[in-house]
């Protein structure tokens, strides 16, 4: 039983995010990572472990999504999952012959094999390993740039062959396991990222980057992906590092990615279509709510900030005055004085004159007191 739940928790690991989450987007998103037939199989598995009611696995299961990668965390998924096998031994039965399905035994073999190549190895092995694919992939790019200059252009088995070592690149960086050595190959590779497939190949990356389990090398990742967002699928990838907030747990880093992405927000939507508006307006409201929940007032108010030129109308008035609230309830003197100069550009008329200036005129009417008052 205890091999069993290994296994079981090693096979759904991958889509544990897309399990948890539930929505039909995450199932497509699952399907394009691992395959629709692997996804069916992993949501099969995931639909029989859940028939059982206990809600201890499914919390153990979202803790792994907010903290991917975590050898402590996951094995106490693999505790839930035997504790299930345990109180009911023809429950371990029925899922033991669903593990033997020859798809899955090939899955799970390779696994295992991935797993055992990196495990005695050190990071800087497998960095090396990485940067012999990086410079390969990199000098056959040159080749096709150069190619590119001339009159013929590159032939088309140029171009397969350095699309087919930018995504065997992608693929070895995506399965480093040690999750600063991935954060650093992925951050490399990104802005080589190219041609017709780049959106997926960044969904992939940004993928990838959603199981490192330290924030600030996750927050690395997703900052290098943000440049590249441009062209066609562009509101989409923003939309996925938004669904993606909710697993920062940090409110540093959560700034740090929310105000790299904030100026990709300009030109979404704007072809005057009505589903472009519609996807607009979701985007902008995925927007708030991320910068809602950093959980500094400072970092917040500046966060609101950066997306009320992108808001209009009754939204944002309403994120005017969220903004312009919170800067006035901060404490510390000076904190709240920078907090509201960044909120004083889009005040008019009274409400200005409770912002900023208000704030300066309360600051200097208390050290204008006399002091025997103020002690």
């Amino acid at each position: 039983m205890n091999q069993l739940a290994q296994t079981v928790t090693d096979f759904i690991e991958p889509v544990i995010p897309y399990l948890v989450i539930g929505s039909k987007k995450a199932a497509e998103e699952a399907g394009k990572r691992v395959g629709p037939e692997v996804w069916e199989l992993e949501n099969q598995l995931w639909g029989k472990l859940c028939s059982r009611v206990r809600p201890e696995l499914k919390e153990a299961a979202g803790d792994l999504v907010v903290a991917p990668s975590d050898p402590e965390l996951k094995q106490v998924l693999v505790r839930e999952v035997l504790k299930s096998f345990e109180m009911n031994p023809d429950f371990a039965k029925e899922i033991s012959v669903f593990m033997e399905e020859e798809l899955i035994r090939k899955l799970t073999a390779e696994q295992r094999m991935t797993a055992f190549q990196q495990s005695p190895a050190d990071k800087t092995g497998v960095l090396e390993e990485f940067n012999k694919l990086l410079e390969e992939f990199v000098a056959k790019y040159s080749i096709v740039q150069d190619s590119e200059r001339l009159e013929a252009g590159p032939g088309k088995e140029e171009i397969m062959e350095k699309e087919a070592l930018m995504q065997k690149t992608l693929d070895f960086a995506s399965r480093i396991q040690y999750g600063d050595a991935r954060s650093l190959a992925l951050s490399l590779l990104v802005p080589h990222l190219e041609g017709p497939g780049k959106q997926e190949l960044i969904k992939k990356a940004l993928s990838s980057a959603s199981n490192i389990h330290d924030e600030a090398e996750r927050a690395a990742v997703l900052s290098s992906l943000v440049p590249h967002l441009s062209g066609p699928g562009k509101e989409e990838l923003i939309e996925d590092i938004l669904d993606f907030a909710p697993y920062i747990q940090y409110g540093d880093t959560k700034f740090q990615v929310f105000s790299s992405l904030v100026p990709h927000l300009e030109g979404s939507g704007n072809d005057g279509s009505e589903n472009e508006r519609l996807g607009n307006e979701i985007l902008m409201e995925k927007a708030l709510e991320m910068a809602s929940g950093i959980q500094s007032e400072y970092l917040r108010v500046q966060a609101l900030s950066l997306l009320i030129p992108y808001l209009k109308g009754q939204r944002k008035e309403e994120t005017i005055e969220q903004a312009l609230e919170l800067a006035s309830n901060i404490k510390d003197k000076n904190m709240r004085s920078l907090a509201l100069s960044f909120v004083d550009p889009y005040l008019n008329g009274p409400g200005k004159e409770e912002g900023v200036e208000g704030d300066l005129v309360q600051d200097l009417s208390f050290n204008e007191q006399p002091k025997s008052k103020m002690n």
